[in-house]
């Protein structure tokens, strides 16, 4: 390969988990270079297989994951920078569950363009931001997810709770199944949210599973008959210009995607404050579960207001 050389900022290091597919993939780095043959524009990644030939003459067909369709637009990469045909210079980490799959961390196009492809921090967002103050729109607008997301994290697992990931099947499992998560895990991704004000409720939609929350904010409260479901029943409330969601009655069996397993008993307080010229939302979730943590877990953190759209997410579920 002539350029190989040119994929040393691609190899970053401590690359976490920021959606759904990374603890799928081994720390081992694979090189290659390869045709494209077909172009998968689909969440929750997008995929290109590519034919790579070996020293020996003999073809393989590969297939390379990438990011969602949101974070690589988000990052200014486009689907027509893929074309069938074109000979791509690849580098990533192999799948474990399936021979000859890349997790994908760039690319070097026919171009000699360098493409980040997984856990980038660029931001190609327009130069014209929307003028907040003058909207005067409150939470009611849609949240971007900063880059990096500067969230502070404090989750103090139980010993039991750290346990039970070992009974998870990596090959068998929601994110696999492109099932809709739940709380309060839903509220813990790169994807943008909305608030919208219906009156007596308000909704919080996020883009990743087209997940839409109902908030009541007609000082009703959960009946004592109450029917668990995934996301549970949220009840919002305002105190002063802080915007308080108490969310209970949730039956969502996972707080992660590695199989950290939540009980019935888990409840969340979101505390929503907008920023004094309104372009920033800062928040701090409180969560409390005994069955799995020692002590209430806390997320804290900030959405932009950067005047994008939801899209809708049409999750498609992995090809095993």
């Amino acid at each position: 390969m002539r350029r190989l050389t040119g994929f040393g900022f691609f190899l970053l290091p401590g690359l976490v988990l920021a959606h759904h597919s990374t603890a799928y993939f081994s720390d081992e780095i694979r090189q290659l270079e390869g045709v494209i043959t077909e172009v998968q524009w689909r969440n929750p990644h997008i995929a290109l297989m590519i034919d790579v030939t070996d020293a020996q003459g003999e073809t393989e067909a590969w297939r390379l994951e990438a990011n969602s369709i949101y974070n690589l637009l988000r990052s200014g990469v486009t689907k027509d920078l893929f074309r069938i045909g074109d000979r791509l210079e690849v580098t990533g980490r192999l799948s474990v569950r399936q021979e000859r799959v890349l997790l994908t961390n760039g690319v070097i196009l026919p171009s000699g363009e360098s493409l980040v492809l997984w856990n980038n921090r660029r931001d190609s967002r327009g130069p014209e931001l929307p003028d907040t103050v003058a909207e005067n729109k409150g939470i009611f607008r849609v949240w971007s997810v900063p880059r990096p997301s500067g969230r502070s994290l404090h989750f103090p697992f139980t010993e039991t709770a750290i346990a039970a990931r070992a009974s998870w099947n990596m090959l068998d499992n929601f994110a696999i199944r492109c099932e809709a998560e739940g709380m309060p895990r839903i509220m813990i991704n790169p994807h943008p949210f909305e608030f919208t004000d219906l009156g007596s409720e308000i909704t919080l939609r996020t883009e990743l599973y087209d997940i839409v929350r109902t908030i009541h904010t007609d000082g009703s409260s959960p009946n004592a008959d109450q029917a668990l479901s995934h996301l549970g029943y949220s009840v919002g409330t305002w105190e002063g210009d802080t915007f308080v969601v108490m969310t209970t009655h949730i039956n969502w069996p996972f707080f992660d995607n590695i199989g950290t397993p939540q009980s019935e008993d888990v409840q969340m307080v979101e505390r929503y404050t907008l920023s004094e010229d309104q372009s920033r939302l800062n928040y701090v979730i409180t969560i409390t579960d005994p069955s799995t943590f020692t002590e209430p877990a806390t997320i804290t953190g900030q959405w932009l207001a950067l005047g994008e759209i939801l899209p809708i997410y049409d999750c498609k579920p992995y090809e095993l």
